[in-house]
């Protein structure tokens, strides 16, 4: 983080008191939805605190599949077609170490959860010892989504058919971990100004990689942006596309961007939750 970043101020909400439908709580999340479209969602204290610590467990055994050979038959058995399916290597990147070029690319696991519920999803040999932890996980965040959408989906009289949340339904919906490798100088865009698709996005984080726009008075973005912070004990929701068409405007799909966080080159790691109910 440079001295000219400045921190975003987003609402911090408490799952628990959002789960017991506490009014105040619901209208923080209300006013959050309308303005910025993202806000932190504190599980540290919540009902499901646990899944909140089992995240670095996850991200280690994400690692361990991720740094097999890229040709070795567990990460050839775990490619799937479509767009959060299975073993995917993405973007390549390609530098100098010691007069030697290496190349590396961003790699990621999506575990897709029409296919992961109703006992369809094989797991890679690598993560059969993290099965419940990982159903544990997926069944968690997608209560919270859940959680989080009917609450403000009546506080603003929004009706969605995928409250109705039928796993039998094909969708894009998936528990993604993520590994990009230390290839990139701290503040370089690793992805551009972009909402996400689909319903609601949620991520966990642990270094300030995230930015929003500042907008001028008029609603127009300006050159400026702000950094997102790491609020221990919470994981980070924004609002995406298709919600913001349902709700005619009234809750407001985030524009934000993705930096490399700040510091010497390291491995960089997240977790996200899409809720996206239309298979594409």
């Amino acid at each position: 983080m440079t001295v000219e970043d400045e921190i975003a101020s987003l609402a911090i909400i408490d799952y628990e008191a959002l789960a017991n439908k506490d009014g105040k709580e619901i209208q923080k999340l209300v006013q959050a939805c309308k303005s910025v479209g993202m806000f932190h969602l504190n599980l540290g204290n919540s009902r499901i605190k646990d899944v909140y610590e089992d995240i670095p467990s996850l991200i280690q055994a994400g690692n361990d599949f991720f740094n097999l050979p890229g040709d070795c038959e567990e990460k050839k058995q775990s490619i799937h077609k479509g767009m959060e399916r299975g073993y995917h290597a993405a973007k390549t990147f390609e530098y100098y170490e010691k007069a030697i070029l290496i190349t590396q690319s961003n790699r990621a696991m999506q575990i897709a959860r029409d296919a992961y519920v109703q006992g369809e999803w094989t797991l890679p040999a690598s993560l059969v010892s993290h099965e419940k932890r990982i159903t544990r996980t997926l069944l968690s965040l997608h209560g919270a989504i859940q959680t989080i959408l009917t609450e403000l989906c009546a506080a603003v009289n929004v009706d969605i058919p995928e409250l109705s949340d039928d796993p039998s339904v094909a969708s894009d919906t998936a528990l993604k971990l993520v590994y990009k490798p230390p290839v990139q100088e701290a503040g370089a865009v690793v992805q551009p100004w972009h909402t996400d698709f689909g319903l609601m996005t949620l991520m966990w984080y642990n270094e300030v990689s995230a930015q929003i726009p500042i907008y001028d008075t008029d609603g127009r973005k300006t050159e400026r942006w702000q950094a997102v912070p790491v609020v221990e004990g919470a994981v980070l929701v924004n609002i995406a596309d298709e919600l913001e068409a349902k709700s005619s405007g009234q809750l407001r799909s985030t524009l934000h961007r993705a930096v490399t966080p700040p510091g010497p080159k390291k491995l960089r790691n997240g977790m996200v939750y899409f809720l996206r109910p239309y298979k594409i």
